[in-house]
């Protein structure tokens, strides 16, 4: 047995007043809550999905229970933003594969709400030159097979969707007419699915939870890597 008991409910309703008293001297004045309902939890969930992770998914898998580890920060980058608001209202938390850095790279991801879960799997945006070997991956007759086959069997696997999909039309150079010409209306790939506070958050089974769904996601994690690394 590990140490994590699940998220208290204090996690997500220290989000909802956030969302309503988005400044620093509030956050600041509730850091112990921060701490206590999620920080804390959030350490020893990391080092047990992790763990999970590596031996299911693969051992490649990075888990690193720290804030900018897989503890995402919590302070948003206002600097180009026209919302300044100074903090998230969600808490996030990543895993990936890959030597490259974790924000560059596919992963797995967790999101927590005031009211919901939403677990993720692939890369939400490609750099430009992984952007161009995406495209000629899906067009390539081996590579691009493999994609789709990755994405049906996720979608068949349960209630995911596959999100990315950015251009209303298909850019210039590109073949309109392919067979997967839907796929490349993307810049990211991820597959992914909300929940509404499902049951196993506050109990330490949340780690098998999450466990199983990203088993179920992971054929698209692991059609890019190959990609994302190259």
């Amino acid at each position: 047995m590990g140490n994590f008991g699940g998220f208290p409910a204090g996690a997500q309703r220290f989000l909802d007043e956030l969302a309503l008293n988005n400044n620093k001297q509030w956050f600041e004045g509730h850091r112990r809550e921060f701490d206590e309902f999620l920080l804390e939890p959030a350490k020893d969930f990391v080092v047990e999905l992790g763990a999970g992770l590596q031996a299911k998914v693969s051992p490649g898998i990075h888990a690193e229970p720290k804030i900018n580890g897989s503890i995402m920060r919590m302070n948003r980058d206002i600097r180009f933003s026209k919302e300044k608001s100074p903090y998230k209202t969600w808490f996030g938390l990543w895993f990936w594969e890959g030597e490259k850095r974790s924000m560059e790279s596919t992963g797995f991801y967790l999101g927590l709400t005031g009211s919901e879960v939403t677990l993720g799997a692939g890369k939400h945006g490609f750099e430009p030159e992984v952007l161009d070997r995406y495209r000629a991956a899906v067009v390539d007759p081996k590579l691009g097979a493999d994609l789709e086959q990755a994405i049906d069997s996720v979608t068949r696997a349960g209630d995911y969707e596959i999100g990315g999909r950015y251009y209303k039309q298909v850019p210039r150079g590109l073949d309109r007419n392919h067979p997967r010409a839907d796929l490349l209306l993307h810049n990211g790939l991820h597959a992914w699915i909300s929940l509404d506070e499902p049951p196993e958050l506050h109990t330490p089974e949340f780690v098998d939870f999450r466990l199983r769904h990203y088993q179920a996601m992971a054929p698209v994690h692991r059609w890019l890597l190959g990609l994302v690394e190259s």
